[in-house]
């Protein structure tokens, strides 16, 4: 019984594993863009006290921000990339359960109790 439990709930731990480690991958990444984003602003408001001209000043902060926008970029694309991975895996998942329950004899039992009460209900 205990081995028959445990197959049953192999998907639903599949998929709280798929979960857990998209969960991280996205944690990871944000935690490294927020560390990133930190240390390049402290180094820019450096640059910025450093410099003495006004346009060199302007310049910095637009290939700051560009900078900055590029990496934000990146981050969002590695998100959407984790989350489509784990988006496939999830519905094949579900497939595979869907596919293996309707084989299953249960849901045949189930299907010639519900077939009458759709002709009823028509």
């Amino acid at each position: 019984m205990y081995e028959d439990m445990k197959d049953k709930m192999k998907p639903v731990m599949d998929m709280a594993e798929i979960n857990k480690k998209t969960t991280e991958a996205l944690i990871s990444l944000q935690s490294q863009y927020v560390s990133d984003f930190v240390n390049s602003s402290l180094t820019q408001m450096k640059a910025l006290t450093e410099t003495k001209e006004p346009k060199a000043a302007f310049e910095a902060q637009v290939k700051y921000l560009k900078d900055v926008e590029a990496k934000l970029t990146d981050v969002a694309e590695k998100e959407m990339a984790a989350l489509t991975t784990a988006r496939e895996e999830l519905t094949s998942i579900i497939e595979q359960s869907v596919s293996d329950m309707s084989s299953s004899p249960y849901f045949a039992e189930l299907q010639k109790f519900m077939k009458p009460m759709d002709m009823k209900a028509k």
